[in-house]
């Protein structure tokens, strides 16, 4: 069951970047440096959910973290999924981020992940909670396997070129 879980949950579909025009509160510096601190090329490495948990390294799966957006695809497919940063509190314990979902699916309007993170060195742990639409999910507090469904924890590594 988690096999078939992880699949689906790495199945990458079309994306749409967000619009220029969208009104978005504007990040603070403290956030702006926090951003930068996690630019570059990462692979998710582990993924947890509350089906399962494993090692999804031969996934190939991959994110591009620049400014406020990141951008997902798996080695060898076309598709992307861009995923953009619309609030991050890095004073907050955990560091808190929303996360924002963008699809180029027909009918189905952006969703809104509120998460938690946790930087260390080259390890990156993003904990957030995905609910279907019109549901607003309660904010994961930590990075143990999750008990809710719909909340994920995942482990990136940077990649150096």
């Amino acid at each position: 069951m988690f096999a078939s879980f992880v699949i689906a949950s790495l199945v990458v579909a079309s994306a749409e970047p967000p619009k220029a025009d969208d009104k978005r509160p504007e990040l603070s510096d403290a956030a702006k440096k926090e951003l930068k601190k996690l630019e570059g090329k990462w692979q998710v490495v582990t993924l947890a959910h509350s089906a399962g948990a494993g090692d999804v390294t031969e996934h190939q799966y991959y994110g591009v973290f620049e400014g406020t957006t990141a951008t997902f695809s798996k080695k060898g497919k076309d598709k992307e999924e861009v995923i953009e940063f619309t609030a991050l509190d890095p004073g907050a314990s955990p560091k808190c981020i929303d996360l924002t979902e963008h699809l180029n699916t027909p009918g189905r309007a952006p969703r809104t992940m509120p998460g938690v993170y946790k930087l260390d060195g080259d390890v990156l742990l993003l904990a957030f909670a995905a609910a279907k639409a019109g549901a607003v999910p309660a904010r994961p507090v930590g990075f143990d396997k999750p008990t809710e469904p719909g909340a994920m924890v995942w482990t990136l590594k940077r990649v150096k070129d």
